[in-house]
């Protein structure tokens, strides 16, 4: 892989590495929560689930952006071509969906496992596709495709910016568009249209919905990236 696809390697080893940096102050932030409201009053929550379900999309969103303005007119003017470059980025963005994920999910077992301890409930503050903290599946599930989404609108509004002022604006409005339906279905927002629709298997429609919108966010960002031109940006 180092050979074949440089660039999906150092996309995931520089910016998983960089979110388990940011991970460690993150879950110390929540246990001094959880500590301070435990003193002062009392625990009935997750508290994590609120952090969680806030920094890690907009680190994914950050890092997508990054993942465009850093390397792709580094790796075009050392001679890749711009569809073997967008080829390991879409194997990059799932890729750091699931291990943004798996921290996100180390993240609620770590304070579920306190919780037990201390007798507290570690229940959700509000409705969530996957139910609750222990459905370690279904928090994983969730968060990847979510995250996937924030991730591929980074990019593709940053491939929009870097193409031209305007379409960069223009690109903006769609990657609320695209983002949004993650964050009703899966309830992450507070407000879940699960509630209002009786589904069977609701994870399965809303990761078909979340991946669906993906591909063709994808599709958009080739559209942009395909014939951009390759010129030294002014200072």
């Amino acid at each position: 892989m180092t050979a074949r696809l440089p660039l999906l390697r150092v996309l995931l080893t520089a910016h998983v590495s960089f979110g388990f940096v940011l991970w460690l102050p993150l879950m110390l932030l929540s246990a001094l929560i959880v500590t301070g409201i435990g003193i002062w009053g009392e625990v009935d929550r997750s508290i994590w689930h609120y952090l969680a379900t806030q920094a890690p999309r907009w680190f994914a969103l950050g890092v997508g952006v990054d993942a465009i303005n850093t390397y792709l007119r580094l790796n075009l003017a050392h001679g890749r071509t711009r569809r073997d470059f967008l080829r390991q980025l879409w194997s990059y963005l799932p890729g750091l969906a699931v291990c943004l994920a798996v921290l996100v999910t180390a993240g609620y077992q770590l304070e579920r496992g306190a919780y037990a301890l201390l007798g507290w409930d570690h229940r959700l503050a509000y409705p969530s596709v996957f139910g609750d903290t222990g459905n370690v599946l279904g928090i994983l599930g969730s968060f990847s495709v979510v995250l996937l989404l924030w991730a591929t609108a980074g990019v593709l509004i940053a491939a929009g910016f870097t193409r031209g002022r305007l379409l960069g604006i223009a690109t903006v409005p769609f990657g609320l568009v695209l983002v949004a339906p993650g964050e009703v279905l899966t309830g992450f927002n507070g407000s879940t249209l699960l509630e209002l629709v009786t589904l069977t298997s609701p994870v399965l429609p809303t990761v078909a919905i979340c991946l669906g919108l993906a591909v063709l966010a994808c599709a958009a960002t080739w559209g942009i990236v395909r014939d951009i031109p390759l010129r030294a940006k002014v200072a």
